[in-house]
């Protein structure tokens, strides 16, 4: 009986497991002069997971995260060049949290977003701390 139990057990993973496998699919998707433009995992028709997107020159225009088509966590956009322009954070497809703003792949503002809304900005790491009670940036 006990064996069989277990047989069950690793038959009901599997099926679950491979059922899941199945229902998420990698994708790409390519402009008319074959670079690629888009990339990453879809579930139910959605975007889901982590995705990067092109310029049609080939190099990243911004990557990060979807849950049910909608970006969230962090988003890292870039210049053409392939350079960091901003790293900021979404919910629901909505700028909420933080965003760092870049110049020349250096930091030089931070700014604080409520529903798309900015609400904060900060000039300088000193007055970051000072709002944000950090002792080490």
């Amino acid at each position: 009986m006990f064996q069989l139990k277990n047989i069950i057990f690793i038959f009901l993973i599997f099926n679950l497991s491979n059922s899941f496998c199945q229902s998420r699919i990698y994708v790409k998707n390519y402009f008319e002069n074959g670079h690629i433009e888009s990339e990453g995992w879809i579930k139910d028709n959605q975007k889901v997971e982590y995705w990067f997107f092109y310029f049609e020159n080939g190099n990243k225009k911004e990557e990060g995260h979807f849950a049910n088509n909608k970006k969230t966590k962090w988003w890292i956009t870039y210049d053409e060049k392939e350079i960091i322009q901003k790293k900021c954070q979404f919910l629901n497809n909505k700028l909420e949290g933080l965003a760092i703003v870049y110049k020349n792949g250096s930091i030089i503002r931070a700014e604080k977003y409520k529903m798309s809304i900015k609400i904060k900005q900060w000039e300088t790491i000193s007055e970051f701390r000072k709002d944000n009670m950090l002792t080490s940036l």
